[in-house]
């Protein structure tokens, strides 16, 4: 019933003594130095209550409510005096984590960079959304004008058919027919060249001038197999000439479509009777499912899609792929928790003697697994900051100095895009934070075995 001398206690150059001391009916151990009382007192479990008086004893008291797990916790990952094989492991264990969340934070940023340009790119060819369906084009384009949001908005007719170079090498692609004149207003692409004319233009992609050896200015023959001739059975035929080619890098846009003048699809498209649909842009944020629901609500029997519909499988696949990198990078935290386990159980085997005082004096198991406990989600806490430090730091770099460089002719960007967002990060402590938690919990239930008397008469 008396209270023993424990070193843990001890700091340096300085002489402790112990007594046993009643306050409140609370029992207390104190220690006694030459300018301060400090009482650590306990009831059913360890409730830290700290009473200071100066050098003249004018009492200055107060209570703070915090365990006594996680002092004790600190001291030992802190302690500079007993320097073994668990600070290095400890270390690594911290790089391990350290390395693995900053893996996750710029494959992440990295997947997010090239997303964002990629629907860049998809907006800016076809428009945020899609019209179309067994409605009248004329009245609804008089709707779409006075709808909050919508911004800009492009009619077209679309029919597969057949472009043929002057050496009679043809390709079958799909003639878009528009408002020539808004097409570099209308739609944010990029043109390798671009002229003007006095001849009708028409405007094709990279990868289809390159197939049929064609340069700007060059005249090619467009054909509507489906729309024949009914005397001669022939299809429609008309002369135009180049006169630009754009360059979208994406998907297969480079061969997917040709657009072509109004006048030029009207002379071509002779079974073709109004619109196939419109092409519309809104505001920079405005909420594209409430304009889809509004123009739904004015326009009967529209059909409705927005860029991401129309490529869900795309970005099913990309959301897919940003999963299986955390996955897979979150196995460098798995091997830094692995080493963290192996660090707590080796303090286990060095601090075993102070874990025996601490249950003599009162301690219970719990108390003890908690100590372990904390200091190994301390260690880990530790290597995840620093990890989102050192990749929050280098997003911010790469974003501000382009360090990285891409071929832009093969990435359609000069710099590494790199963007994270909230959700990833949230995301990424969750996974990180979840394997610290259970391997800490792991190491810490290894205390449960060790007997009090054992412990404390044990020799390191």
């Amino acid at each position: 019933n008396g209270f023993g001398y424990d070193p843990i206690f001890q700091p340096e150059n300085h002489f402790l003594s112990f007594r046993k001391c009643y306050q409140n009916e609370k029992k207390c151990l104190s220690s006694v130095d030459n300018s301060s009382y400090s009482y650590f007192c306990y009831c059913n479990s360890f409730a830290l209550a700290i009473e200071q008086v100066n050098k003249n004893f004018s009492f200055k008291c107060f209570e703070i409510r915090m365990n006594f797990t996680t002092l004790i916790a600190k001291k030992f990952m802190f302690n500079r005096k007993h320097i073994g094989p668990s600070r290095l492991t400890g270390l690594i264990a911290i790089i391990g984590i350290s390395l693995g969340t900053m893996a996750m934070i710029l494959s992440v940023s990295v997947l997010n960079g090239f997303e964002s340009k990629i629907i860049d790119k998809i907006v800016g060819f076809e428009g945020d959304i899609k019209l179309g369906g067994d409605i009248e084009f004329e009245k609804s384009m008089q709707i779409l004008s006075s709808i909050d949001g919508v911004e800009n908005f492009i009619p077209y007719v679309e029919r597969v058919g057949l472009i043929m170079n002057q050496y009679n090498e043809s390709r079958m692609i799909a003639f878009k027919s528009i408002d020539i004149s808004k097409v570099k207003s209308f739609y944010q692409i990029d043109f390798i060249e671009s002229t003007d004319f006095d001849l009708p233009m028409i405007y094709l992609g990279r990868t289809t001038a390159a197939r049929l050896n064609l340069q700007v200015g060059d005249k090619v023959r467009l054909l509507s197999p489906l729309d024949q001739n009914i005397v001669w059975g022939l299809p429609r035929s008309l002369e135009v000439i180049i006169g630009g080619i754009f360059d979208v890098q994406i998907l297969d846009f480079n061969d997917k479509v040709v657009f072509i003048p109004e006048d030029i699809g009207k002379k071509l498209f002779l079974r073709k009777k109004g619109f196939d649909g419109i092409d519309i842009k809104t505001g920079e944020h405005s909420n594209l499912k409430n304009i889809k629901k509004v123009i739904q609500q004015k326009i009967n029997n529209s059909h409705i899609e927005t860029w991401s519909e129309i490529h869900k499988n795309l970005f099913s696949a990309m959301r897919l792929e940003k999963v299986g990198s955390m996955i897979v990078l979150s196995l460098i935290v798995l091997v830094g928790c692995f080493n963290l386990t192996t660090t707590l159980m080796l303090i286990t085997i060095q601090k075993i003697k102070h874990f025996g005082i601490l249950t003599a004096l009162g301690a219970s198991k719990i108390n003890i697994r908690t100590i372990i406990f904390k200091q190994g989600f301390y260690t880990g806490l530790i290597g995840i900051l620093s990890g989102l430090v050192l990749g929050l730091s280098a997003i911010l770099i790469q974003n501000i100095f382009g360090i990285i460089k891409l071929p832009s002719d093969i990435y359609f960007t000069s710099n590494l895009p790199m963007i994270v967002r909230t959700i990833d990060i949230l995301s990424i402590l969750f996974i990180t934070l979840l394997m610290i938690f259970i391997s800490s919990s792991i190491a810490s239930r290894r205390i449960d075995s060790v007997k009090v008397i054992k412990a404390i008469v044990s020799d390191k």
